[in-house]
């Protein structure tokens, strides 16, 4: 199966973050049903100087680009205008 790097950032109005946190546990939970899937590889927050979270990192297995759209099409940080920017490469977990 394929893997995608997806790098996001968030939105920076003065709201983000509590949309944010809004819906963390929502956005949680179904990294933790994708992952039961085999969907979703692994992932963080990627953090600003001062430690807040400003964005995401996640490592998926889906069939292409176009899955990967739709599978982050109902993700609830984008639902919930929390990602601002999205960026979808090609990747492969080292075998090591």
């Amino acid at each position: 199966m394929p893997q995608f790097l997806i790098l996001t950032d968030d939105y920076k109005d003065e709201n983000a973050l509590d949309r944010r946190m809004a819906v963390r546990e929502d956005h949680i939970n179904r990294m933790s049903l994708e992952k039961e899937k085999g969907n979703f590889v692994t992932g963080g927050a990627k953090l600003d100087a001062d430690g807040k979270m400003r964005g995401s990192m996640l490592i998926v297995n889906l069939q292409d680009e176009m899955a990967v759209e739709q599978w982050l099409a109902a993700d609830p940080y984008v639902v919930g205008k929390v990602w601002d920017k999205i960026e979808v490469l090609p990747f492969k977990v080292a075998d090591v």
